[in-house]
């Protein structure tokens, strides 16, 4: 038996809530019904499917839409129903801000049971002034070595205040690390320009060391474009971070 679950429509804060109402999208069906490309074609699976478009509002910023069906996880707190993996992705966006770790900015979420289909919405704003470090190691990898090594030790520094706080992001892939498009001043990148991304799998780990294993291992693995010297600027960086955190 399926048991009906309360509806959830969620802003952080009035500025989300008051920005969408100037577009006619602060609710759920309004959201849900409208008309744009997917920015990344719907992945399907398991009976669901989950898709990301891309909307330009009445202000001229643009957002994130991600709509899916039936794309659950299951938790500690619901084992077997599960809930939808853009509610769990929108209270890591939020628990990410609480600690000051860089990520989106969310501006709803939104779901609804019917049945046996539980659809769910998240709003987020883009990031159009950051590319994923992927990308920036294959469009500017090259450039300055100053303001190569500053993006180095900021990305180093936000991986460690994020395991700092025990978090395990557990995709922790190039791509899901956004940077800056350019330096915030001169060749110097502050840690706020780093942000990290696709948090439906972020979670609290057993020790900061197995977060830190894990994380890295996978960075390490899933991101092209940097030499053993890059990497030992990182880690150096990441010591400093984690040494002055526990001060």
């Amino acid at each position: 038996m399926v048991f009906p679950v309360k509806a959830r429509d969620l802003f952080p804060d009035q500025l989300a809530r008051e920005q969408l109402s100037a577009s006619q999208l602060a609710d759920f069906e309004g959201l849900w019904s409208l008309s744009s490309d997917w920015h990344e074609a719907p992945n399907e699976r398991r009976g669901g499917w989950s898709g990301v478009s891309r909307h330009v509002l009445n202000d001229g910023s643009a957002i994130f839409l991600k709509r899916q069906e039936n794309h659950l996880c299951r938790t500690l707190r619901h084992p077997w129903r599960g809930i939808p993996t853009f509610y769990r992705e929108y209270l890591n966006i939020l628990r990410l801000g609480a600690h000051q770790v860089g990520t989106v900015e969310a501006l709803y979420y939104g779901d609804r049971q019917e049945s046996a289909r539980w659809r769910a919405i998240l709003v987020t704003r883009a990031l159009d002034s950051f590319i994923s470090l992927d990308e920036w190691n294959v469009t500017a990898g090259n450039g300055e070595p100053l303001q190569r090594q500053s993006l180095i030790t900021a990305t180093a520094r936000a991986c460690a205040r994020l395991h700092h706080h025990g978090l395990q992001h557990s995709c922790l892939y190039g791509k899901h690390v956004f940077v800056r498009r350019m330096p915030a001043m001169g060749n110097t990148y502050q840690e706020s320009d780093v942000r990290f991304i696709d948090l439906e799998k972020l979670r609290q780990g057993i020790s900061r060391e197995r977060v830190r294993r894990h994380d890295l291992d996978q960075l390490l693995r899933h991101t092209d474009g940097w030499n053993d010297g890059d990497w030992n600027i990182f880690h150096a960086a990441y010591r400093q971070q984690q040494a002055a955190l526990q001060e």
